[in-house]
């Protein structure tokens, strides 16, 4: 008599227990199938410059170097003139601007250096960031992107590049292998389960019931590249042992 009387409040606990699951989650007959599509991405960067001075001694009336800008900013050449020549030393050269620098003969190193700096500062100071060192100029470009190397041209100074302009870079979009990709159910604050891509960027989630779900996968921030964000995809799933196909998602590295 006593096991009789078991059996009904038995299945009373399993129908409640059943009402008490989720609508979206495991357990289920459905499979949510995707692809990750990655892409290669690299920031511009911003050229630096180093200019090392010579002395006044080393330097001619009119003598000059040419410094630059990314594509479609301004290109500019640094000129000397020497008070003593009566001649104009500007060379005018075409499709460019002059910052002229005066020095003497007598002038060192040093004095070279900071009236260069000086003079770029007060005409180009808004496209370089000027700092000086004894007798070493480091210009950056503030605006970033691939620039035309500076040049020492008639200038006995010592030019280097020590970090090279680059535009912004985007690799083609292919199947990216070995990717976390999360399922988050319904409005859960976090994600429920978690796979890796197969060697086409495939992945699938399976088990699960109706209901609505998320897709995503952390990717490199375009606009901040150390930073992450989430790319996502909504799915719905309408029907027990259904395949959705979902839409691509797409990966920035």
């Amino acid at each position: 008599m006593k096991i009789q009387q078991l059996f009904p409040v038995l299945t009373v606990a399993l129908i409640a227990f059943t009402a008490c699951n989720k609508t979206e989650g495991p357990g289920g007959t459905s499979t949510i199938r995707g692809t990750v599509m990655g892409r290669e991405f690299e920031p511009a960067k911003n050229e630096i410059t180093e200019v090392i001075m010579s002395p006044g001694s080393e330097l001619e009336h009119g003598d000059f170097w040419i410094l630059n800008a990314p594509v479609g900013e301004t290109y500019y050449y640094i000129w000397y003139g020497n008070p003593t020549w009566i001649s104009d030393g500007n060379p005018y050269l075409e499709g460019r601007t002059g910052i002229e620098v005066t020095f003497n003969y007598s002038d060192s190193n040093l004095d070279i250096a900071n009236n260069t700096a000086a003079a770029i500062s007060a005409i180009a100071g808004n496209d370089f960031t000027v700092a000086i060192q004894n007798d070493i100029l480091t210009l950056t470009n503030k605006t970033a992107g691939h620039v035309p190397d500076a040049n020492n041209m008639s200038t006995a100074f010592e030019i280097n590049v020590t970090d090279q302009g680059e535009d912004e870079f985007f690799g083609t979009s292919m199947p990216h292998t070995d990717a976390r990709v999360y399922l988050v159910y319904g409005d859960a604050d976090g994600y429920g389960d978690e796979v890796r891509t197969g060697g086409d960027g495939d992945y699938s989630f399976t088990n699960l019931v109706k209901g609505s779900y998320t897709v995503y996968v952390v990717s490199q921030d375009t606009l901040s590249p150390t930073e992450t964000v989430k790319s996502a995809i909504s799915v719905t799933i309408d029907e027990n042992k259904s395949v959705q196909q979902a839409a691509d998602l797409q990966l920035i590295y």
